[in-house]
This record gives structure tokens, C-alpha cells and sequence, in this order.
């Protein structure tokens, strides 16, 4: 990384399907770090994200988890944000635990540092929730 400049690239999926993980096999040609947000996937359907490149570690959370274990499901998936780190930066990457499924974050130690924080607000209802939430 010394030297080197990271390229990243953030995308609202709007639900993961085959057109974005195609979309994103040829970006993940391009970048060092994607983010994404609604990808709507569950933790049981999160290995899709795999699929896209092996160059990468992949780090998700989902939204989706508490209205899966309800008793009645109703309305469209919501949520969902992922990170993709390429595997070959010279860096160690660690997730850090949020204990919230809006926040995604990693962890980056190298030459330089760095944490990357990936947030999804789909109304600043939900961001001020969420910050109560972090608070607490």
C-alpha cells in the first residue's frame, strides 16, 4: 500500500442479483475496496457475494436477520451492506464487531492504518435509531 494509491468504489445495489454480480466482476478488476449497501441478503444467501472474485475477503452484515425469524414475512427485502477488501494489499484486514446490522466495518492495519466504516440510513429515522443504538 506504500506508495500506492487504493481505489474504492461504493454502489447501492438495490437488491443483489445476476446483473450486479456481473457488474461487479468487472469492477473488481479495477478497485482494491468495494462497498456495498442493500445488497437485501440474508446471512444464509451472503455467499453470493463470493461469487464475484476470489481476490477478495468479503465482510457482510445483514438487515434482513430479525424479519426472517418473525412469524409473518410481508414487503420487500431491506438492507444489507458489504465490504471487499482485495486479498493480495499488503495489509491485514479484521473485521471489527458493530453489533449493528446497518454497519459494516474493517479494520486495516499496514503501513498506514486505516479503519473503513460502511453505513446504510435509509431515513434519517433509521440514522437516528442507529445512533442511539451506537451510543448506548
Amino acid at each position: 500500500m506504500a506508495g500506492t494509491a487504493v481505489r474504492i468504489i461504493s454502489l447501492n445495489c438495490c437488491g443483489f442479483n445476476l446483473g450486479i454480480e456481473a457488474y461487479l466482476s468487472k469492477l473488481s478488476n479495477r478497485y482494491d475496496i468495494i462497498l456495498l449497501q442493500e445488497t437485501w441478503l440474508s446471512d444464509i444467501t451472503c455467499y453470493k457475494l463470493q461469487h464475484i472474485s476470489n481476490e477478495f475477503m468479503v465482510y457482510h452484515s445483514s438487515a434482513m436477520e430479525d424479519k426472517l425469524h418473525s412469524d409473518i414475512l410481508h414487503g420487500r427485502p431491506f438492507g444489507g451492506t458489504a465490504i471487499f477488501v482485495r486479498k493480495n494489499m499488503d495489509i491485514c484486514c479484521n473485521p471489527v464487531p458493530t453489533n449493528n446490522p446497518r454497519i459494516t466495518c474493517v479494520s486495516l492495519t499496514g503501513i498506514n492504518s486505516t479503519d473503513i466504516i460502511l453505513l446504510y440510513f435509509s431515513s434519517l429515522h433509521s440514522l437516528k435509531r442507529t445512533v442511539k443504538l451506537v451510543d448506548s
